[in-house]
């Protein structure tokens, strides 16, 4: 079956030849240093975000501005739904029909006042958002939704994007700014990225994509 997870599926998409290319003859894109920064904050904000859920309370970065509360029920579960694990941590889901498993790992999750779920993802920068950053991540809070709904955890209508990008820094300490973005989600568009992916992975070998730098340096006498 094709594996694939919210934010890789997001990713690959930008060229259906290197989707094409990864699922069929797992040639990945290349990849520099990996850079962990991201990783590491992301893990920080976590951590920061539990302190909060132990109060019952919202961090001051989305207080007044969420609408929902912070998932505070099963933790052991809730745990296993932000590990990075395709066979056994996050949340997962088969699409028979279409011969795909969904995988992923949440960053958080809140609680809608009627009690659905709310998909709540962080986004370290390094500068401020643009006006149109947080639609790079559409597709990714879709497929979230999606499997939400294929894990009998009815999704909302909408989800959040928390960016911080660092503005400081001083004797050991640094600051950032924050910007909550609330986006509506579709677990219907998630279905149909589905079968896009499926379309591009069962179909020929798509052409090289003028605009994909990855693809230009495959075609490069370097490459081979």
């Amino acid at each position: 079956m094709i594996k694939v997870s919210p934010s890789g599926t997001s990713y690959l998409l930008e060229c259906p030849r290197c989707l094409w290319l990864q699922m069929n003859e797992n040639k990945k894109r290349p990849r520099g240093a990996y850079p962990s920064l991201p990783d590491g904050m992301d893990n920080v904000f976590k951590k920061y975000f539990d302190e909060y859920r132990k109060r019952g309370e919202l961090p001051p970065e989305i207080d007044g501005k969420a609408d929902g509360r912070l998932y505070n029920e099963n933790l052991a579960e809730f745990n296993k739904w932000r590990e990075v694990d395709f066979g056994r941590g996050g949340l997962g889901a088969k699409f028979p029909d279409l011969d795909i498993v969904l995988r992923g790992a949440i960053d958080d999750l809140l609680i809608a006042p009627d009690g659905k779920f709310v998909p709540f993802d962080f986004k370290t920068r390094g500068y401020p958002t643009k006006e149109d950053t947080h639609e790079h991540y559409r597709t990714q809070l879709d497929l979230y939704a999606l499997l939400f709904r294929e894990n009998k955890m009815p999704p909302a209508e909408y989800g959040y994007l928390l960016f911080f990008w660092p503005t400081s820094y001083g004797m050991g300490a640094a600051d950032f700014k924050t910007e909550l973005i609330k986006m509506d989600v579709s677990p219907s568009r998630g279905i149909s990225v589905l079968k896009r992916v499926r379309e591009i992975v069962t179909g020929p070998i798509p052409k090289a994509h003028q605009n994909c730098e990855y693809c230009i340096y495959r075609e490069s006498p370097v490459y081979g």
